[in-house]
């Protein structure tokens, strides 16, 4: 059977005990939804600009984003326990552009 590769679940907490209680939900989660999570938590200070809202952000590549519906699956299950928090999912593409055979776009001529 093939396991599949963990995301990196990144929870930024005005408080250690926000950050505490979003840590077990995204491993509750994650678990329910089959999707194996490495965590990363940053406490924050409540600031004017940022104000008392915890983040979670999902961070995953394209082909996790394609071809794996457990993905967003747990980003719906965040949401859903987590209100009060900002769910994000980022897909870095960097690697399918690396990928991808090297075209030259097809010159223009003026008249």
């Amino acid at each position: 059977m093939k396991t599949q590769p963990s995301i990196l679940c990144e929870i930024v907490a005005p408080s250690s005990a926000q950050a505490a209680a979003l840590t077990e939900i995204a491993v509750t989660c994650a678990r329910d939804v089959g999707q194996p999570i490495t965590l990363k938590t940053l406490q924050l200070s409540p600031s004017p600009q940022t104000g008392a809202a915890a983040n979670l952000t999902l961070h995953l590549p394209a082909e996790l984003a394609v071809a794996q519906h457990e993905v967003w699956c747990l980003a719906c299950r965040l949401a859903c326990f987590c209100p009060s928090a900002r769910i994000s999912v980022l897909v870095l593409g960097q690697d399918a552009f690396r990928s991808a055979p090297t075209t030259t776009a097809p010159s223009v001529q003026s008249a």
